[in-house]
């Protein structure tokens, strides 16, 4: 009986843990789906629009226009989303939907974030300085990067370098990648990959037996039927490239836990292991009626984000399983050639904790900051520190009611506010303009 007891109770200690493992694990979620939709070609008033898909209630909202014709990307970085559109560079807080800061960006294609630092990349019709670096707080332009050869794609940041996709134009005859210092802003090297590199579109990094590689998706030239795929070894940059019949689009995504990388393939979205550089499966979704505008995978529940278009007068939003299943769909709007995925990791409970508690506005702000204390939390000081950490401003607090802070003689800039209370600190970001 006493077996049987023990034997019940460490099951039942083993489900428990489980369980607790089971729930941590699922406070890292999707938080939200960002739709950029390029409108109809055809009409010159259809503008660049933003919206959410939530897939709690499977409802799309749209909260945003930038008054430009096409999309090129768009990328979350902790609760923002970043957007390439035509010639205008846009960044919208993600939780109020806002607009926070734009820029002229004339050519500009493809963004990435690293730190503090926004990287993005130009093509047609830019002739030069084809890779800049701005604040991304702000999009104040810190660099442009002389020495990169021609039109610029797809980048990659791994130990504060950034690896960025020459495709070159349309007549290109080779595909190049270009290396960028990112602690120095400067230019390091630029790798000619030869003939199999015509088309360099995306680079990933990808980590094998302490090895670090970049694959890049080399899409297939218009009019031919094959591809290539290239991996690059990060430690000589040596390179070999591997031909693939199919015809290779832009990736879609990539999965470290099982080396697989997702992209268009032969109209569709296909599965490639980057081990071997090997088409796995060509029809995960299978070429729909419309032209695949955009695509993005969420790799938390394995579901494909496609949106499809005729560039004209439709567009529609498809989410499949990894089985090619269709799961739901959402509103897509004509030609949403940029989806990004808002990942929140949900693991701190005293953030979640906070944001029910306290209410932190106006964000971003200008001068003064108000924290509304919603539960009258007994709180003693309240400080203000730049991304390096160093206390910019602090100040007692000898209540339980709202704080107001006076920071318009801060830089603009990305803040974080420490709220202390009685057995706990809650902290939340802030953006000063």
């Amino acid at each position: 009986m006493k077996k049987n007891y023990f034997f019940l109770t460490a099951i039942m200690l083993l489900a428990s843990a489980q369980m607790m493992f089971a729930q941590h694990r699922s406070l890292i979620d999707v938080n939200q789906v960002l739709i950029v939709s390029g409108g109809a070609f055809s009409n010159p008033d259809d503008f660049v629009t933003t919206a959410s898909y939530k897939p709690s209630d499977s409802a799309t909202t749209e909260f945003g226009t930038v008054f430009t014709q096409s999309v090129q990307s768009a990328v979350v970085c902790n609760h923002f989303l970043y957007v390439a559109a035509q010639d205008s560079i846009v960044v919208f807080d993600i939780d109020n939907y806002q607009r926070v800061a734009a820029t002229a960006a004339a050519g500009v294609n493809q963004l990435a974030v690293s730190g503090e630092k926004l990287i993005a990349t130009f093509w047609y019709p830019s002739t030069a300085d084809f890779v800049k670096i701005y604040n991304r707080a702000n999009l104040s332009e810190l660099a442009i990067i002389s020495g990169v050869s021609d039109e610029a794609a797809g980048i990659a940041v791994y130990n504060n370098m950034a690896y960025v996709a020459v495709p070159g134009g349309w007549a290109a005859t080779t595909g190049k990648l270009a290396v960028i210092n990112l602690e120095t802003n400067s230019f390091s090297e630029e790798i000619d990959l030869g003939t199999e590199g015509v088309g360099i579109n995306n680079v990933y990094v990808y980590a094998a037996n302490d090895t670090h590689y970049l694959i890049t998706v080399n899409k297939t030239p218009w009019g031919e039927t094959s591809g290539y795929l290239t991996k690059i070894d990060l430690a000589d940059m040596s390179s070999a490239s591997t031909q693939v019949n199919v015809v290779l689009g832009k990736g879609v995504g990539f999965t470290q836990t099982d080396a697989t990388l997702y992209a268009l393939v032969n109209g569709g979205v296909g599965s490639i292991n980057v081990e071997n550089l090997t088409v796995n499966d060509t029809t995960i979704v299978a070429a729909p009626a419309m032209t695949i505008a955009g695509a993005a995978y969420d790799s938390i529940h394995s579901l494909f984000y496609v949106s499809t278009t005729d560039y004209a007068t439709a567009g529609e939003g498809t989410i499949y399983n990894r089985e090619g299943e269709i799961t739901g769909s959402f509103d897509a709007g004509i030609s949403a050639e940029a989806i990004a995925i808002d990942y929140r990791d949900y693991e701190s409970v005293d953030e979640i904790f906070a944001a029910n508690t306290f209410k932190f506005y106006p964000n971003p702000v200008k001068n003064k900051l108000t924290i509304a204390n919603n539960d009258r939390i007994a709180i003693s000081k309240v400080t203000v520190s730049d991304i390096m950490g160093r206390i910019v401003t602090s100040k007692n607090v000898f209540n339980n009611v709202n704080v107001v802070l006076d920071l318009s003689n801060l830089h603009a800039g990305f803040y974080i506010v420490t709220v202390e209370g009685e057995s706990k600190s809650f902290t939340a970001k802030i953006v000063k303009q």
